[in-house]
């Protein structure tokens, strides 16, 4: 009951959410041969580093050449800005919504734990917001052959996983957020300040190994897609701890929820 009610809330976004990333999509692989051209003067006035080394392995001739444009197109930018706006989107009302329309104390009333409330709240929007990330990625695949370019399903499927646990970790601290804050204003203005500081340390080269970023940028899925990393080292070396994080904030909101004045 409480899953479905959540489900009607946020499908109208899901189904945005999806289109946008595809609408992201169809484009840059249709651009492919031409961008591939212009990828080395891109990479010539671009002012960090690491940027320069993304447009210059593009622009290599390489086979991996193109694993490398699709890595920056679905996963660095795509999931990146559209996953992230949309897991903060849906995270900001799953209880601050509540609070705001006077419904969390008929919603508590009912015949469940509230464990049980913030699970199925909670497993709704991960799903809403994973699934996504799997189908258009996925299509990646048929469309790159009209530009006849070829992607590895296990590779993209590797990339997706690892996407949806940083994705998924955004809305487990959307949600411990929601808890605490009153207003969904307020959930949106603390989670997006937290967001454009990790994005502002990403672009400051002296410092930017200590941003979340790192975790889900070009150095990541150019490998995974190039066919150069293994399963289990991008599993347990990097998805894993997502998921953990994941699950510490959920555990985390679950713990302030069960105390949460209405």
């Amino acid at each position: 009951m409480i899953a479905a009610k959540t489900w009607r809330e946020i499908r109208v976004m899901v189904f945005a959410y999806t289109l946008i990333l595809e609408v992201m999509l169809i484009p840059a692989i249709w651009l492919w041969p031409t961008l591939r051209n212009e990828a080395m003067t891109i990479a010539r006035i671009m002012p960090a580093d690491f940027l320069k080394r993304m447009f210059e392995q593009i622009s290599s001739g390489s086979e991996a050449a193109y694993s490398a444009y699709m890595a920056v197109q679905m996963f660095f930018k795509g999931t990146n800005i559209v996953g992230i706006a949309c897991a903060v989107l849906i995270g900001t009302g799953l209880v601050a919504r509540e609070r705001e329309n006077q419904t969390l104390e008929f919603l508590l009333s009912r015949p469940v734990s509230r464990a049980h409330v913030l699970w199925s709240k909670f497993w709704v929007s991960a799903v809403a917001v994973v699934v996504p990330i799997f189908l258009t990625s996925w299509t990646a695949i048929p469309l790159s052959w009209l530009v006849e370019e070829d992607l590895s399903f296990a590779a993209v499927t590797l990339a997706a996983i690892h996407a949806s646990a940083f994705v998924l970790a955004f809305v487990a601290f959307t949600l411990l957020v929601s808890v605490l804050m009153k207003t969904q204003v307020h959930v949106a203005f603390a989670v997006g300040a937290a967001i454009v500081v990790e994005v502002a340390i990403y672009f400051v080269q002296e410092i930017r190994t200590v941003s979340l970023f790192r975790l889900s940028d070009f150095d990541v899925y150019g490998p995974i897609l190039a066919g150069n990393a293994s399963y289990g080292g991008v599993l347990l070396g990097r998805t894993l701890w997502l998921a953990i994080a994941a699950g510490a904030f959920f555990l985390a909101s679950l713990a302030l929820f069960r105390k949460a004045d209405l």
